[in-house]
């Protein structure tokens, strides 16, 4: 155990305290407290193309629809993951979201405009036919996995679950879906074409044939989270003197959060606490999130609290939603669950400066680099009271140690857990699975058919191309005939050049990730213009390319995001679901609605303007009366004038009600209004209280929260009441799954 070198200086009263301290600051470290952690962070995919990655950062303008698909709508953090990536605009377009039954979550879903469908993949398909591609959540969808596969739906199957082969038996046997075996689970793995896990050690357990890490992303962090409470240790004026033990007039806390159960294993904090602390009266450990709803939850409380012995530094608090309350109170979190994968208090954290004592198991080891952000230690009791003696012992030495790994943990948080970046790397994903599909006209695009035209015309005629799409109208009345047979000449169409640039670029685009297509529209009347466009294209690009191209009269039955043209207006029998880059022509300036490129050497920058427009990622955890003012009418502020000017009709209300009332009326910004939005507000309250006592673990759902859910409820209502089901079904209680 590290002390503070100060201690030499205490003089030669204190001299054998001094040699005793000495000797134990050079004794060898302890070998889990020795750093940093030999285990690296998973490197960043280098298999996406470098386009999409940049693509990644903004939801893009993309035709079809997203499609989500989770195992139930309980109130579970593997949700919270979905409606995080929801409300952070992974999809700019129509989504969906398939449940075998409805639950809690589903109205979080549908006031963000999101479509509930209640039903089968197959049902689902036969509905919705333009899906895109679909993320399915936790290991009870792989039968979606595979059924979207069969059906040629690319999916992004996200794994929240720790569970080796045994225990995965066990599991899936416990919550009798016969959908879901153990061998479905490994055909799923192998098939599916992107399997997201939430660390490496995840990665490695499960052995997915394209698997990926992607780290959880948690709410940003308010600006004004520290407000409110009594504050951290480290920001309140101390003693001088921690033999009498008052150092300071706020204790220095710690803080283990979660659902009080076995798994949390928060008896053994509690253990590691008493063991440490001794008679200090200056430090106290916070237990959160107490419930009383089962059985084995009531007996483990009891358990906890009988480890405390009655020690008043020891206190055990309900759950809560209203979790900054403690966060803010806390020095060091102190973690000690024995069954977890990447859990979001350790993020949460982190991102407010909180450095982190945990345990080792499943990918916390990824989370945080040991000795640096915090301590990564084995599930027992020496090293964890190692690692407190270090960080939370009296003097300045421990204290600035907490404050160094607290500032270096949110630095770390930040570039690695916000929900921004997570949304990103799903929205990569979603990319790299169905790429951006730009459909390329031939003629007059990347084809130079106006210069071929010329050079064969030899000035037959002048040529006026500002007049007419169609040649034959831009050439003298008694030349339009010769025009129209020199384009159905044979060889014409196979002999054209391309057009400058336009061989590189197109190459360019495919390269960076891009899906091209050639969509070109043949004339009808040629007999030989279809065949010598497939010549034409094999003599440029290459005979693979061949399968790139569409030969199609009606452009608006084909699906892509963007179609560059040069015509100045498409129609066809369908609803086009492409946007339309215009090529420039003397024969479409006339043209202003609609993007224009000029040079095959700008289509890049056009194409990825075309595709970010209008773009805006809501901040997720933004100022819910900034997102109101934008949507909401300007209110005048009410005075005494204005109220004086209306009806009184204090006589006719009951003498309770009557005193706020009066007092409104007399300038006083409460009454009527103000106990009406008052007791919205303690509905509200309850309701979330209810929600996270039924949740799996509340520390896990951030949408509870006070703020955060004020700006969801009132800031994105979108289409809170559509729900697509098959039939009317009951809320189910699903087994919860290990997230």
């Amino acid at each position: 155990m590290i002390r503070d070198a100060s201690v030499l200086a205490l003089g030669a009263a204190a001299g054998a305290v001094a040699v005793h301290a000495l000797q134990r600051r050079r004794r060898p470290p302890k070998q889990w407290l020795s750093g940093p952690d030999a285990r690296k962070m998973p490197a960043p995919s280098t298999a996406e193309p470098e386009l999409l990655s940049s693509l990644s950062t903004t939801p893009l303008a993309l035709s079809g629809t997203l499609l989500i698909v989770v195992q139930n709508l309980a109130v579970s953090g593997a949700n919270q993951v979905l409606l995080n990536l929801v409300e952070g605009t992974v999809w700019r377009g129509n989504t969906v979201l398939l449940t075998p039954s409805l639950g809690p979550f589903a109205r979080e879903f549908t006031d963000l405009g999101v479509s509930v469908f209640v039903g089968t993949v197959e049902e689902l398909l036969d509905r919705v036919q333009d899906v895109r591609f679909a993320i399915c959540n936790t290991i009870m969808t792989a039968h979606a996995v595979l059924a979207l596969e069969s059906r040629a739906v690319l999916s992004c199957w996200v794994l929240h679950e720790w569970w080796p082969p045994a225990i995965m038996r066990e599991e899936l046997e416990k919550r009798n879906d016969r959908n879901t075996t153990p061998e479905i689970v490994g055909e799923a793995l192998k098939r599916c074409r992107r399997t997201v896990c939430v660390c490496e050690a995840q990665r490695q357990l499960y052995s997915p044939a394209h698997g990926i890490v992607s780290f959880v992303g948690v709410p940003n962090v308010a600006h004004s989270w520290k407000l409110g409470g009594r504050g951290k240790a480290e920001n309140i004026s101390r003693g001088k003197d921690p033999a009498k033990g008052v150092w300071g007039s706020a204790p220095l806390t710690l803080l283990c959060l979660g659902i009080v159960c076995p798994r949390k294993n928060q008896h053994f904090a509690v253990e590691v606490f008493r063991a440490w602390a001794g008679k200090r009266k200056d430090v106290r450990l916070m237990v959160v999130g107490a419930r009383y709803s089962r059985q084995y939850e009531i007996d483990y409380v009891d358990k906890v609290k009988a480890a405390a012995k009655g020690d008043p530094r020891v206190e055990v608090h309900d759950v809560t939603s209203e979790v900054d309350d403690y966060y803010r109170q806390a020095d060091v979190l102190l973690f000690s669950s024995l069954n977890e994968v990447t859990p979001m208090v350790i993020a949460e954290s982190m991102m407010r400066s909180i450095p982190v004592i945990t345990t080792n198991i499943a990918g916390i080891p990824e989370m945080l680099t040991h000795r640096k952000h915090g301590y990564v230690l084995p599930p027992e009791k020496e090293p964890f009271v190692e690692a407190l003696h270090e960080l939370c012992d009296a003097g300045p030495a421990a204290q600035q140690r907490r404050l160094q790994m607290g500032a270096a943990a949110r630095k770390h948080a930040e570039a690695t857990f916000t929900n921004d970046a997570m949304v990103a790397r799903f929205r990569l994903g979603g990319l790299c699975l169905s790429a951006p599909t730009i459909l390329l006209d031939m003629d007059g695009c990347v084809v130079d058919w106006d210069a071929g035209f010329r050079a064969a015309w030899a000035n037959a005629s002048p040529i006026d191309r500002s007049l007419s799409y169609a040649m034959e109208e831009c050439v003298a009345e008694g030349f339009k005939a010769a025009a129209k047979a020199l384009y159905h000449s044979e060889r014409f169409f196979a002999t054209l050049p391309p057009m400058e640039g336009a061989v590189e670029a197109v190459r360019r685009l495919a390269a960076r990730g891009y899906r091209v297509l050639f969509c070109t529209s043949p004339v009808l009347t040629s007999q030989h213009c279809a065949a010598e466009k497939y010549e034409w294209i094999i003599k440029h690009f290459g005979q693979a390319w061949a399968g790139r191209v569409i030969v199609t009269s009606d452009k608006t039955a084909v699906r892509g995001d963007v179609l560059i043209d040069d015509k100045p207006k498409i129609v066809g029998g369908c609803s086009a679901v492409w946007a339309q880059l215009l090529f420039d022509a003397p024969y479409n300036r006339t043209v202003t609605h609609l993007p224009r490129l000029s040079r095959w050497i700008d289509c890049e920058s056009k194409l990825e303007a075309m595709l970010k427009k209008d773009a805006m990622v809501p901040d997720a955890m933004g100022d819910s009366s900034q997102h109101g003012a934008e949507c909401s009418p300007t209110l005048r502020p009410v005075n005494r004038e204005s109220v004086a000017s209306l009806p009184d009709f204090s006589h006719l209300l009951p003498p309770s009600y009557r005193t706020d009332y009066l007092a409104w009326r007399s300038g006083k910004s409460h009454g009527a209004k103000g106990e009406a939005f008052d007791a919205a507000a303690r509905f509200r309250a309850l309701q979330d209280e209810s929600l996270n006592k039924a949740a799996d673990d509340f520390s896990e759902i951030s949408v509870f929260r006070k703020g955060y859910s004020s700006w969801r409820r009132g800031g994105q209502r979108g289409a809170r009441d559509i729900v697509m089901m098959r039939s009317a079904l009951k809320v189910g209680d699903d087994p919860d799954s290990n997230t």
